[in-house]
């Protein structure tokens, strides 16, 4: 693969700026009212009552006369951190998917987004089973021709995922900025350089369990809302309610970086090095040239899922990563005979 090059939008160089740029000016959310879309309730295969709401707009072929033909694939789209299936990179990616004849599906994460009171136990970075849940769904009512793109904390459970060596579901993947290792991702965000972030992210989690929506005791919640440190938050709430004994074999066993030699698809793996959220130094690490099916794209600058650039004929709306993502997928359809 040739490495497509990334520069950022004059005047928006800096990390910090690629991060919220797009958070403080998202594109506009077309894909609800320019496109058909319904939105699903599926429930958790896991008996807990849960339900996952995703967001569906069907290949533009099957609503639109004289509209590019559908290709038969669907791509599921998985939001990271505190996101939805309205992020910036959900709405842009989607958007793009759609206008090269694909369908799309739009999952939120447990309690994120539009299904925010239907989930008693929050989402994870290894939430294998929901994934498996969702892709079975899709096969069943939609196409048995799959890709799956995954953002940040979603990036990680779609590499551990296909690294599990689970049956074959999936046709390709792409991961964008995924925190390879959750225990050093957790240290950088706990330390002064992630502080920015670390005060965003607990202080919107911390309002779910103070809006009392999960399945957890007032004693253990009003720990959970002391938390200091994205640790003391994992270890307290995240790692127990999804069954782990303690925080460090919920990062050990959910950390995607120990399932790569297991990913037998074709894959792209896209990262910014002066990511603010995720530590760069652990991608470096990595010996990625021992894992044929995976390609990588690594930026100097873009931030965390930002990738920012000047408009131009490529990037009309100056937002990189959709081309890059989808192009990598377009590849895939046709050497896949797909």
């Amino acid at each position: 693969m040739s490495k497509p090059e990334f520069t950022p939008r004059r005047f928006l160089e800096g990390k910090h700026l690629q991060t919220v740029y797009n958070v403080l000016f998202p594109p506009d959310n077309t894909l609800e009212d320019e496109f058909f879309c319904e939105s699903i309730l599926l429930p958790t295969s896991d008996a807990t009552g849960d339900h996952l709401w995703l967001q569906h707009n069907p290949p533009l072929s099957q609503v639109k006369k004289n509209s590019i033909p559908w290709n038969g694939i669907y791509i599921l789209l998985i939001h990271g951190m505190e996101g939805s299936s309205e992020s910036h990179y959900m709405v842009s990616v989607g958007k793009e998917a759609l206008l090269r004849g694909y369908g799309v599906v739009r999952m939120n994460l447990r309690n994120c987004g539009k299904g925010f009171g239907l989930a008693g136990k929050p989402y994870n970075a290894g939430q294998s089973e929901d994934l498996d849940d969702v892709l079975n769904f899709i096969r069943t009512k939609f196409s048995s021709k799959v890709f799956v793109s995954g953002f940040s904390l979603s990036a990680n459970m779609v590499l551990k995922f296909f690294g599990e060596r689970r049956p074959q579901k999936v046709a390709a993947f792409s991961a964008t900025s995924p925190p390879l290792d959750l225990k050093r991702s957790c240290d950088f965000i706990d330390s002064k350089a992630g502080a920015f972030y670390k005060h965003h992210f607990l202080s919107t989690m911390k309002e779910k369990v103070a809006s009392g929506v999960y399945a957890i005791d007032e004693k253990t919640t009003q720990r959970v809302l002391k938390s200091k440190s994205f640790f003391d938050f994992d270890d307290f709430f995240t790692a127990p309610l999804a069954g782990y004994q303690n925080v460090l074999e919920y990062y050990h066993t959910c950390s995607s970086i120990r399932y790569l030699s297991g990913i037998k698809i074709p894959g792209l793996v896209v990262h910014a090095d002066d990511d603010p959220v995720v530590p760069s130094h652990v991608w470096r690490e990595v010996n990625w040239s021992a894992f044929p099916n995976i390609e990588t794209v690594l930026t100097s600058k873009g931030g965390h899922v930002g990738f920012i650039s000047d408009p131009s004929p490529d990037f009309p709306e100056g937002r990189w990563l959709p081309k890059i993502l989808m192009d990598f997928f377009d590849r895939k359809r046709k050497s896949l005979s797909l």
